[in-house]
């Protein structure tokens, strides 16, 4: 039979292209890295990860007698120059010095000596506090920041590696900034603008008061919107989340049907009934709080056979 059978097709083989010394697969991720420039009229600065935490007790300024702001991060910090990296599958060492035309150990050279002398005529690179400003033009030493495993944004950090510091991208910074405050405005055009009702509502799912908490009153209109508005400027994205969610609707319907008694099992402890006319809505046995019964309430509502309750518990609220 002609063509009984066919060559299987060749597998393609990875490229790999050496860079700095090393050889890495074309367009991975260690070949991307290898690839990345740095602006040289630009200042790349660098931030330690983790804050220091405040005082028990304040310093105290011997001349002012006053105590000492709180500073977030310790005065001084060096940096380390060597780290272990996961590359190309493998754990591989990289270290900079003052020079190098590579990074990665293994294309550094071999005489103890060589790099002893090396190291120790390389200047010192120190986290004054909390930051560091590294020069574009300084390839070398941005390579290695950029990758080493105590940046807390590296890909090729190893398992076991503390994060020291991260970059400061001002971009990244000013998106992230951008991004948030398109949201603040989101929340707060939401929040100007919903019904009474729906402010009640979802008022309530935010733990947002509804009276006075010195007198007790009753908040106003303007009053819980002021709240309202408050809220969703202090959580945005939690706001804006919960304010689509249809369930809040239905659940809150149900808190306040307990509450008023228009849904109550009075007749029978084990029942849910509609107060006026005792008609059973369903099976709440062995529920004690209205926690509970409005939770069974509501997984009843979105259930085929509770359509009819649903139906009812919304035109009560209309």
């Amino acid at each position: 039979m002609a063509n009984a059978q066919l060559e299987a097709p060749l597998k393609k083989e990875q490229e790999f292209i050496e860079i700095g010394g090393v050889k890495v697969k074309k367009d991975s991720n260690e070949h991307r890295a290898l690839l990345q420039e740095f602006d040289v009229s630009k200042k790349y600065v660098f931030q330690l990860a983790s804050e220091s935490l405040p005082l028990e007790k304040p310093v105290i300024d011997a001349r002012t007698n006053r105590a000492l702001p709180h500073k977030p991060f310790k005065p001084f910090q060096n940096l380390i120059m060597t780290s272990q990296i996961v590359w190309n599958g493998g754990r591989v060492g990289i270290r900079y010095y003052d020079g190098c035309e590579s990074i990665f150990v293994s294309a550094q050279p071999k005489e103890k000596d060589v790099i002893d002398q090396l190291i120790v005529t390389t200047r010192k690179r120190n986290f004054l506090n909390g930051k560091m400003v590294v020069d574009g033009y300084e390839r070398m030493l941005l390579l290695y920041l950029s990758i080493c495993s105590w940046n807390t944004d590296s890909i090729f950090r190893t398992t076991t590696a503390n994060g020291i510091f991260t970059p400061q991208n001002s971009e990244r910074i000013a998106t992230a900034e951008s991004d948030k405050l398109d949201m603040i405005e989101e929340a707060m055009g939401y929040a100007k603008n919903a019904s009474h009702k729906k402010m009640l509502i979802h008022s309530a799912y935010l733990g947002i008061p509804s009276t006075h908490y010195d007198s007790g009153n009753e908040l106003t209109e303007k009053e819980l919107r002021t709240e309202y508005r408050k809220e969703a400027s202090k959580n945005p994205k939690r706001f804006i989340e919960s304010y689509g969610n249809s369930t809040l609707e239905i659940k809150y319907y149900i808190d306040d049907a307990l509450l008023k008694g228009v849904i109550n099992n009075k007749l029978n402890p084990n029942k849910a009934a509609w107060g006026k006319s005792s008609t059973v809505i369903c099976d709440i046995s062995g529920l004690k709080t209205n926690e509970a019964i409005s939770q069974r309430l509501f997984e009843y509502s979105q259930s085929e056979e509770g359509e009819e309750f649903l139906i009812q518990l919304k035109a009560i609220n209309e």
